[in-house]
């Protein structure tokens, strides 16, 4: 992987996606049941992925790495969730408010680690082989900027500013 930006760029990027997500999602009139074309996902169903993954991938892999040096971390394949979880017959508000506590549990996890060092901390990734704890917060900070134009498009905001 290549070298990732510095941590406080990170953490202000996972908590600046939380608030644009929270401002993008506060109207009161968004089809959260719409799906944009067959096979495509409705809002409520993005936001149901987002703290799946949020609670159950990137906290977990957080927190296994902060647990063991050298923790396997299990590759996850979530874009069958959306199926076997019945995401689509979820509530989006309530799965977006999940998502949003789940994110700052995240943040609290990371804020609270004291040992610089801990940022290099190694695992074994199933997908991506060796990677760190600041390699990990990247890719979830990259997961977020890949779902941030396909909410917007979903919420019916064509342009929005920058995550």
């Amino acid at each position: 992987m290549h070298q990732p930006p510095p941590i406080s760029e990170l953490l202000d990027a996972l908590a600046r996606f939380a608030t644009m997500l929270a401002d993008l999602l506060a109207r009161p009139n968004l089809d959260w049941k719409k799906r944009p074309a067959a096979g495509e996902w409705s809002l409520t169903e993005v936001v149901c992925h987002l703290r799946d993954v949020e609670r159950e991938v990137h906290q977990a892999r957080f927190q296994a790495l902060l647990a063991k040096e050298d923790a396997f971390l299990p590759g996850a394949v979530t874009d069958e969730w959306v199926t076997t979880r019945q995401y689509q017959e979820q509530n989006g508000r309530f799965a977006l408010q999940e998502f949003l506590d789940a994110r700052q549990q995240t943040i609290q996890l990371l804020q609270s680690i004291a040992d610089p060092d801990s940022w290099n901390r190694r695992g074994r990734h199933a997908f991506f082989g060796p990677t760190s704890l600041h390699e990990l917060v990247n890719l979830a900070v990259k997961h977020d900027e890949a779902h941030l134009p396909q909410i917007a498009h979903l919420a019916g905001i064509e342009s929005f500013p920058e995550a």
